[in-house]
Order: structure tokens, then C-alpha cells, then sequence
């Protein structure tokens, strides 16, 4: 019985965290997301997202470019340049 009983506790435990992690005020019953409903919903989930990344990539690209130039790029300005 003493082995038992802390096998139950975690077995109870675990019920009661699992129950608790279950959403009830989510909208909707199990409907998938409409993405292509309206055009503002293609603009902020599909369009913006793939403008951050195709910009954050050609920024990375242009910052990798001069450190690989090094300082004697002629687009990076100086003390003595100035």
C-alpha cells in the first residue's frame, strides 16, 4: 500500500495539471483558421511575415557584406575620411 499510494498522488497530480491546461474561452468549435477569409487577414498573416523575413535576409546580407569588406571599404566612413 505504501508503494501505491505516491503512484496514485502522481497519477491524480498529472490528471489535474492535464485538465487545467485545457483552453474553455477559445473561439469557435475546432474550426480551422480562416487565413483567406478577407484580404486584411492575408495581409497581416501571409504578407507581412514573409516581408519581415525577405527583408531581415537582405539586411543580414548587407551586414555580412561589410564585415567582409573590412574598414577599408570605400562605402565606410572614418575619422580621417570625414
Amino acid at each position: 500500500m505504501k508503494k501505491l499510494f505516491p503512484l496514485l498522488a502522481a497519477a491524480v497530480l498529472f490528471v489535474a495539471r492535464a485538465s487545467a491546461q485545457r483552453p474553455t474561452h477559445v473561439p469557435g468549435n475546432g474550426e480551422p483558421l480562416r487565413l483567406l477569409e478577407s484580404p486584411e487577414n492575408v495581409i497581416f498573416f501571409l504578407v507581412v511575415p514573409v516581408v519581415i523575413g525577405v527583408l531581415y535576409f537582405i539586411w543580414r546580407r548587407k551586414q555580412r557584406r561589410e564585415q567582409d569588406a573590412g574598414p577599408s571599404a570605400p562605402n565606410r566612413q572614418t575619422k580621417d575620411n570625414q
